[in-house]
């Protein structure tokens, strides 16, 4: 009766260790950030072409805007397809803690921008000092809500760097927004525009950061199923 008792017990062990263990493997939805970095990178390609086009062509050149334009919608579109498709793929593997995250992403992504919309819509017209405060503060609609979800991913699951990164990520943004340093952006074909640094940052983190982040996710779910493999 013993021994009976001493196989059910290391039985139950077993079971509770691979299912920590399969709670704690997100490769399945490291495809999700890393298309999400191949969406962003995208639509940073198009805004460059619009310059491109812009410094060419003239700046009422239309097809510059439409280029311009295509890179947002083509962004925010991105997002929800994403969202749906992994939402629903993850869904089926009964893994509640990458369900939850994926969720958390897609809603953080798609409302900032959707409030980030609104927002500029709201701004008034004119070259006031405030209202150009107010418009150069957008971005942060964008970045902040990220920068949170990142620090909480990094919590959930368990990732001391990348809770580090994004803790030292913050840090040169602040540095960068405060002190209103500008960057030429659009110079192929010509001058471009002078644009916020910071602005540019964000721009690395949601394409190449979001594309390390998915392969870090994936490399570090090898080693889960490498784990799952000695537990059993």
């Amino acid at each position: 009766m013993d021994k009976k008792l001493e196989t059910a017990m290391d039985e139950i062990a077993l079971i509770k260790r691979v299912i920590e263990k399969t709670q704690q493997d997100f490769s399945r939805i490291s495809a999700y950030f890393i298309w999400i970095g191949i969406v962003n990178l995208t639509v940073w390609f198009l805004e460059e072409f619009s310059y491109f086009l812009r410094n060419k062509m003239g700046y009422g050149y239309l097809v510059a805007a439409v280029f311009g334009w295509g890179g947002r919608v083509l962004r925010l579109g991105g997002y929800v397809i994403l969202f749906l498709y992994y939402y629903r793929r993850v869904k089926k593997s009964d893994n509640e803690l990458s369900e939850g995250m994926v969720k958390i992403w897609g809603i953080v992504l798609i409302a900032s921008r959707v409030f980030m919309y609104l927002y500029i819509c709201l701004i008034p017209d004119g070259n006031d000092d405030k209202i150009v405060v107010l418009f150069r503060c957008r971005e942060l609609i964008e970045v902040l809500p990220v920068i949170a979800v990142l620090l909480m991913t990094g919590i959930l699951t368990k990732r001391n760097g990348i809770t580090l990164l994004t803790a030292a990520y913050s840090i040169l943004y602040f540095v960068l927004f405060v002190s209103m340093r500008e960057v030429p952006y659009g110079t192929w074909g010509g001058i471009g525009t002078r644009v916020s640094a910071s602005s540019v940052c964000i721009q690395y983190l949601m394409s190449f950061g979001m594309t390390v982040l998915g392969v870090y996710l994936r490399w570090q779910g090898k080693g889960t199923k490498t784990g799952l493999k000695d537990a059993a």
